[in-house]
């Protein structure tokens, strides 16, 4: 097993702990009585520990995403996905973008880019941050899963000379720049829709739009 999928495993531990927290400190009863939503549980050592772990999710596909720019750049063919989508004579810009010209890459991307907006999340969720970072933590434990499945880590049995190189469609300036800011906006929804949830969840109508 190589390093990066090791990066990955844990990633999900992490995720599956941190979800776990959050899911202990969510409060399953009914609004009270005089229709006011009820309040979240007062753990400050579960939201602790239940925030450490997300932050050690990030911290690990952050190091994944890096091990993987690193093994694009430095031409590590022996690497499936390195040799499926680069080459030697690729530019640096087009090089970068190979990060994300596969499926494995475009899925590690969503990864990373869910774990760094979720660490702001986690200071501005406020009321909702329990049931809301659980629905994050499952979104992000999905990933998680399909890139242990699919690793961009994967090994070749022999080291190739060179790389396939780059789809000639994808060798466009546009197409450097367009699948990260499409990605962006893919992590991005999963916050509105983890808020929606934890409204859903806590009868919290109006204090959700606010």
């Amino acid at each position: 097993m190589q390093f990066g999928t090791i990066l990955i495993i844990f990633a999900l531990v992490a995720t599956l702990f941190s979800g776990w927290q959050y899911f202990s400190l969510i409060q399953l009863a009914n609004p009270r009585k005089n229709g006011k939503p009820k309040q979240p549980v007062n753990n400050p050592q579960s939201y602790k520990l239940a925030r450490s772990g997300f932050y050690a999710m990030a911290a690990l596909v952050s190091a994944a995403s890096i091990l993987l720019m690193y093994l694009l750049l430095s031409h590590q063919f022996q690497v499936e996905y390195v040799y499926r989508y680069s080459s030697r004579s690729l530019p640096l810009g087009y090089l970068v973008s190979t990060f994300w010209a596969g499926q494995e890459g475009s899925f590690l991307l969503w990864a990373l880019l869910i774990a760094l907006m979720g660490l702001i999340f986690t200071k501005t969720a406020r009321q909702f941050e329990a049931v809301a970072m659980l629905v994050v933590n499952v979104v992000q434990g999905f990933f998680l899963l399909i890139l242990i499945k699919a690793s961009p880590f994967a090994l070749l049995p022999q080291t190739p000379a060179d790389g396939a190189g780059l789809n000639p469609l994808l060798q466009d300036p546009w197409m450097v720049i367009h699948p990260p800011m499409l990605f962006i906006g893919y992590a991005a929804v999963t916050f509105p829709f983890a808020l929606a949830v934890a409204a859903l969840a806590r009868r919290a109508y109006k204090e959700f739009i606010a």
